[in-house]
């Protein structure tokens, strides 16, 4: 039985942001949520590829690449990530979508279905340095007309790490999805970094390429690059279903004109307490 409610999370200043409560995980009260139990249920395909990230650390940018990489052409439509987003959208309005089709999550292995490990399909993980995401979700939280949020950054930094906000802990995700990969050895898993992608796209375009079993000449991996930067794609593409504006500035290092010096030694402490034995290493600036 699902055990899904509407709350109100209250940040350090006492303002507040509508959320839903799924199962004891925390989510966004989308207009047409389907919640953790109907994604357990979604049926899978054996050749379904996933996108999995913690909100803001790429997935639309990934998405946009590897479907123009998959496709080997170049792709000038409205259509976004959302298309597929599995906690979003009920599943017919994608169930019959020509394979391979891209499926896109920010929840836990454990709240997807069984088939997404039984039948090992390709996920592409996407990760970003936390400080980023931290200043891009507050950003996006506060243009999300139904989580009606408007904190202050120096209220919300806290229980943004604390999970209170939209799927909950980014060290709880990043952890969970270490344990899985170290769990399932055999998952086809492609780990990407944000930081990485920007620093040199040919580069980890190259690796989604070997990942997908695609060929791909450097002349159309750079007319991908053309295609898929912040400013192409804000022109193309419809709003996002939520009503929140979905590309900002997309950059590495926006954290340092957020992070006050005490938040970003606070920040930090907490990292080494949390992510001791973490393998990661993050770029926090390039």
């Amino acid at each position: 039985m699902s055990q899904k409610q509407i709350v109100e999370v209250v940040d350090d200043g006492g303002d507040t942001a509508t959320l839903v409560n799924d199962n004891g995980f925390p989510l966004p009260n989308f207009p047409e949520g389907i919640g953790i139990d109907r994604v357990r249920s979604v049926k899978i395909r054996d050749d379904d590829i996933l996108i999995s990230t913690y909100p803001k650390s790429g997935t639309h940018w990934v998405f946009e690449i590897a479907r123009e990489l998959l496709a080997g052409k170049i792709i000038d439509d409205d259509v976004t990530k959302g298309q597929a987003f599995v906690e979003m959208v009920p599943e017919e309005k994608y169930a019959d979508l020509p394979s391979p089709r891209f499926l896109n999550t920010h929840l836990l292995m454990k709240h997807l279905p069984d088939d997404v490990r039984n039948k090992k399909i390709k996920i592409i993980y996407v990760l970003r340095n936390p400080k980023d995401v931290a200043v891009s979700l507050y950003n996006f939280l506060r243009t999300i007309p139904f989580i009606n949020y408007k904190g202050e950054w120096k209220n919300y930094l806290r229980p943004f790490f604390q999970g209170k906000f939209i799927y909950g802990s980014w060290m709880d995700y990043v952890l969970d999805w270490e344990q899985v990969k170290k769990d399932n050895p055999d998952l086809p898993v492609l780990t990407l970094f944000y930081e990485d992608i920007k620093e040199d796209q040919m580069r980890e375009m190259r690796r989604i390429c070997e990942f997908l079993g695609v060929e791909r000449t450097d002349d159309f991996l750079s007319k991908v690059c053309d295609n898929t930067t912040i400013a192409s794609m804000s022109t193309r593409k419809k709003p996002d279903d939520s009503g929140a504006k979905v590309f900002r500035k997309g950059g590495v290092g926006g954290w340092k004109n957020w992070f006050t010096v005490a938040q970003n030694e606070w920040w930090d402490r907490l990292y080494q307490e949390r992510m001791a034995d973490c393998p990661l290493q993050f770029k926090y600036t390039l």
